[in-house]
């Protein structure tokens, strides 16, 4: 399934592009503290947005496996972080996962986006569970994923994509099933 455009009421939830990479690299990407404990590191220049990531975001946009999406706040048209949810077929399920801009910390959007998220992958990808992972000192993605309701099953590690850092970990899983249809 093509990755469609979401909208909550305060954000509109669409594929990035190759012509979004100044605007995410300048908000988010080059910045250490919202990097600090995910996956990719930070980038140096706006190539790097571009080279290790955006530049496959077109294929992504049209696989099973991936559904990612920029966060683009109504108020003001920007770009304000990205997130969306992707197959991990180690474990055998898709997993959810955000970034935001700092300035936009704090401000519930990164709940609302994903939120929006997990109707998605009831409603839409008709699954009847998603996981959700967090590095331990990043307490307020935990509380991201205890307020959409899942729950905690155990600690763990993941790694970086360029292999150079491992993460301690949380753990948690959201069973869909429990949750009411919207629509």
């Amino acid at each position: 399934m093509q990755t469609p455009i979401l909208q909550t009421e305060r954000l509109i939830l669409r594929p990035l592009k190759i012509a979004d990479a100044e605007e995410v690299f300048n908000s988010w990407t080059v910045d250490p503290e919202v990097a600090k404990y995910m996956r990719w590191s930070v980038h140096k220049s706006v190539n790097d947005t571009i080279d290790h990531w955006l530049s496959g975001a077109d294929e992504a946009a049209q696989s099973d496996k991936t559904y990612d999406w920029g966060i683009i706040y109504k108020q003001t048209g920007e770009i304000v972080g990205s997130g969306g949810v992707h197959y991990n077929a180690d474990e055998a399920i898709f997993e959810i996962g955000y970034g935001l801009a700092k300035r936009y910390w704090g401000r519930g959007i990164a709940t609302e986006a994903a939120q929006e998220f997990v109707r998605f992958v009831k409603d839409e990808l008709n699954l009847a569970k998603l996981c959700g992972k967090h590095a331990i000192e990043n307490v307020a993605s935990g509380k991201i994923l205890q307020k959409l309701g899942f729950e905690y099953i155990g600690d763990g590690t993941y790694d970086s994509f360029d292999g150079l850092r491992t993460f301690n970990c949380r753990e948690y899983i959201l069973d869909l099933t429990n949750l009411p249809k919207e629509g």
